[in-house]
């Protein structure tokens, strides 16, 4: 059965194959971040469970000369989330509501974000664009934040584990793109091992966490069939299957096979827990489901997920995926 939504024709002038889908026109970019600019700092998902850890990453924004104010949600805890699901809500549409505060950084990730996307004050948030930043559980919201509300965000250091201990490879792509109108740069460089399909697509960026995104199918907050759009998952202490059967929901609602691209982080699994499951290669995984897709450019192994010095992923702009080079190229600028 012939796949529309994998229908691709040439560009000439990028030769690159693209979607045959227009992409957003209501995309309201963030100002960029100033010297000596306000940063709120929130938990919308779970509790700080290391509060030695948050003040190190606190420490270093003031390092850098930023001036923070930090969330009630910091000080929180209602079992395995960051205070009830109206005050963090609350909190995120007062943050992009004030007018003193240049971005929003999350503290941590945890379970919990979802719980808030039907509480927040769209119409307050799609005024009010901010620099926002967060990682893992806070996909829900980065994903929401730009089909609900056209803001794009980063998907990159959260302020409780990754500022905590300082990547400065991590960071100087980071901060360029909050500070200057950075365009055509490489968020990845791999090799000729990485490729799981050829070719060369552009499309908006959607990264995140896979669970999360496994989880939004079925709701208003999935990436739309008729946008171009690129896929950077990674996922952590999934075993195989469990990645095979999320993938498979991604399949099976259309998220996959209307993916102009598709790329793949890390997965790292949780070695510590007994599991009496026979594996197989996530690499086979990965190839089988690529292929199941349409066979869509495709690459494995970024240095994105729950690690050291991961790279920062803008969602919500357009990037150029090119598998037969190995490239991951922003093709405009995060903060105007």
């Amino acid at each position: 059965m012939l796949n529309i939504s994998a229908l691709r024709f040439r560009n000439n002038n990028a030769n690159c194959f693209l979607m045959s889908k227009e992409y957003p026109k209501s995309c309201r970019k963030p100002p960029r971040l100033r010297a000596g600019g306000t940063i709120a700092v929130t938990a919308p998902a779970s509790p700080i469970k290391d509060r030695e850890k948050l003040a190190r990453g606190l420490a270093y924004l003031e390092s850098c000369g930023y001036r923070l104010v930090l969330g009630e949600s910091l000080y929180a805890a209602e079992g395995y989330l960051a205070g009830s699901d109206a005050a963090r809500a609350d909190e995120l549409s007062r943050f992009f509501a004030n007018p003193d505060i240049e971005a929003i950084f999350c503290a941590r990730g945890g379970y919990g974000t979802m719980r808030l996307l039907d509480l927040l004050d769209w119409d307050t948030i799609a005024g009010n664009p901010k620099i926002f930043v967060g990682f893992s559980d806070i996909t829900a919201l980065q994903w929401a934040l730009y089909v609900r509300a056209g803001i794009p965000s980063i998907s990159g250091p959260m302020v409780g584990v990754d500022f905590a201990d300082p990547d400065a490879t991590q960071l100087s792509l980071f901060w360029s793109l909050l500070t200057e109108p950075t365009t055509g740069c490489t968020l990845w460089q791999g090799s000729p091992n990485d490729q799981l399909s050829p070719g060369c697509t552009e499309g908006i960026l959607f990264a995140g966490t896979l669970t999360l995104a496994a989880a939004l199918c079925g709701t208003a907050f999935r990436p739309s069939a008729e946008t171009a759009y690129v896929l950077l998952l990674e996922d952590i202490g999934e075993e195989p299957y469990r990645i095979d059967r999320m993938l498979c929901q991604l399949l099976l609602t259309d998220v996959l096979p209307s993916a102009a691209g598709i790329a793949f982080g890390e997965f790292a699994e949780d070695t510590t827990r007994a599991t009496s499951t026979p594996k197989r290669p996530l690499e086979t995984i990965l190839a089988e489901y690529i292929a199941k897709a349409g066979n869509p450019p495709a690459v494995m192994n970024l240095p994105y997920g729950h690690i050291r010095g991961k790279i920062s992923a803008p969602i919500g702009l357009r990037v150029r995926l090119d598998a037969d080079r190995q490239q991951l190229l922003l093709l405009e600028p995060f903060v105007e």
